[in-house]
């Protein structure tokens, strides 16, 4: 090669840093979340590092996480999320992240959507999980990919016979009948426990019903009035059982996910229903028809197909599935953040230990899940500032526009400093089994905490989207 002509080794290198490289299939496991959020940081105007509050906060982080013994283990700790180490499992955490979005509300804490299951009123993200749990004591299968296909002709609400065996036996598979399950597929019984390995709430006494910040209501009586109507529903694969619910009859047992159904799953309590709940259905649907054509209907085959890869697996999602391709353009250049995609990863991993469906040797590939909550905590920490501008908007809780600078500087310098931090932590702590999902995971239970507390802090960013 003479020295007037390119390195083409060089030249190739060039291409793909400006995103022009050749077009191939393969799907890799390097996600570009981090470089983008570097990219961000050093382009941005209006969120700015403190460098010496990242430093302080991570100290405070390390030295709080050590004083809670804090681990991937605390995921499933939670009364909520399920304990069962199954493919049940890894189906409820698909659908629960596929739906891991847009919980806020402007309006006061007594009025804003909630759900109301096992005498706790849950708000936020553990409403969501709450509402997925009701379904399956119900014996909905929301968390059954079959069930969430479109279909030309639904089912109507006077009853037909469920056609194919498949549908049968998704449906089946989280019934549970006269509170012990019943797992059509194996043959096996497990009593008093529902699909996610936790103990069936019959035979609870009346209590005081509190929600998930320690406020008592009196609703139970509506639940032990559900629960006895559920009692004795009969189980018959070829007619579809139905469930009351105060004066309305649901086909439950119909193969395919209705925008009815959808309305009774995620009913709630308040003033307003969930938000996006439109949208949310039809996240379900595309999400079940991705699984249909790409992976034989299987989440445990789409696990498969990242070969262990946890940035594989999040790449594997960006590429099929629209509603987890969490990407903006910001100062010209195409950004990812891909939060939904990565925490179902890192859900998965905690919930199976690192094991099994959760075994992946790179975990530490994934980066903080930009969402509104984690932001407002490192603001709280002094890690991060805003512009006068950014600082009224946010302050006044005015909507930034999903896509827009302001939030892609918002997210973008949250994920970079979270990195600030694991590697601070790393740099003070050289044998810290430490890195961005589970400093994300202390930071989101962190400021859940404070805002239980009444602590003053600066209000969560509003922006309204399926991405967060």
């Amino acid at each position: 090669m003479s020295d007037d002509e390119a390195d083409p080794e060089l030249l190739e290198l060039l291409r793909k840093s400006l995103g022009i490289g050749k077009k191939t299939n393969e799907i890799t496991s390097e996600t570009n979340v981090l470089r983008d959020a570097e990219y961000i940081y050093s382009n941005a105007i209006d969120v700015a590092i403190d460098r010496n509050g990242t430093v302080a906060a991570a100290e405070t982080i390390w030295q709080e996480m050590q004083h809670r013994v804090y681990s991937r283990s605390a995921w499933s700790e939670h009364e909520l999320h399920p304990k069962a180490k199954d493919e049940a499992t890894l189906n409820f955490i698909f659908t629960m992240d596929l739906l891991n979005f847009s919980f806020w509300s402007d309006l006061p804490e007594e009025k804003r959507w909630s759900v109301l299951y096992r005498y706790k009123r849950w708000t936020g993200y553990w409403s969501l999980v709450a509402a997925l749990r009701r379904a399956l004591d119900e014996g909905i299968p929301i968390t059954s990919p079959s069930f969430w296909l479109e279909q030309e002709e639904l089912v109507g609400s006077q009853g037909a016979d469920i056609q194919g065996e498949r549908a049968s036996d998704e449906v089946s598979e989280a019934i549970d009948v006269d509170g012990q399950r019943r797992d059509v597929s194996n043959g096996d019984e497990t009593a008093n426990k529902d699909s996610n390995g936790l103990e069936n709430p019959g035979g609870f006494e009346a209590m005081d019903v509190e929600d998930e910040d320690g406020a008592k209501s009196r609703d139970a009586p509506e639940m032990l009035d559900l629960a006895t109507q559920n009692e004795d529903q009969e189980v018959n694969s070829s007619e579809l059982s139905k469930l009351t619910i105060g004066e309305n009859t649901l086909a439950v047992r119909s193969p395919h996910l209705t925008e009815e159904i959808m309305k009774q799953v995620f009913r709630g309590e308040g003033d307003e229903e969930m938000p996006l709940l439109q949208e949310r259905l039809s996240v379900l649907r595309q999400a079940g028809q991705v699984l249909e054509d790409e992976f034989e209907g299987s989440v445990a085959k789409l696990i498969e197909r990242a070969d262990g890869s946890a940035g594989k697996l999040v790449n594997l999602l960006a590429h099929h599935f629209e509603c987890f391709r969490d990407q903006a353009t910001f100062d010209r250049k195409k950004v990812c953040f891909l939060k939904r995609a990565q925490i179902f990863v890192a859900d998965v991993w905690a919930a199976f230990d690192g094991q099994s469906y959760g075994s992946f040797d790179d975990i530490d590939r994934l980066t903080m899940f930009a969402d509104y909550r984690v932001p407002q905590q490192l603001h709280s920490l002094g890690c991060i500032s805003y512009s006068p501008k950014l600082d009224y908007v946010v302050r006044s809780q005015q909507m930034i526009p999903s896509g827009s600078s302001w939030e892609c500087q918002l997210r973008g310098c949250s994920i970079w400093v979270v990195e600030m931090i694991r590697r601070r932590i790393k740099s003070t702590h050289p044998d810290a089994e430490i890195n961005a999902v589970l400093i994300d995971f202390f930071l989101y239970d962190l400021a859940k905490e404070r805002e239980r507390e009444g602590a003053e802090a600066i209000p969560h960013h509003r922006t309204r989207s399926i991405w967060y």
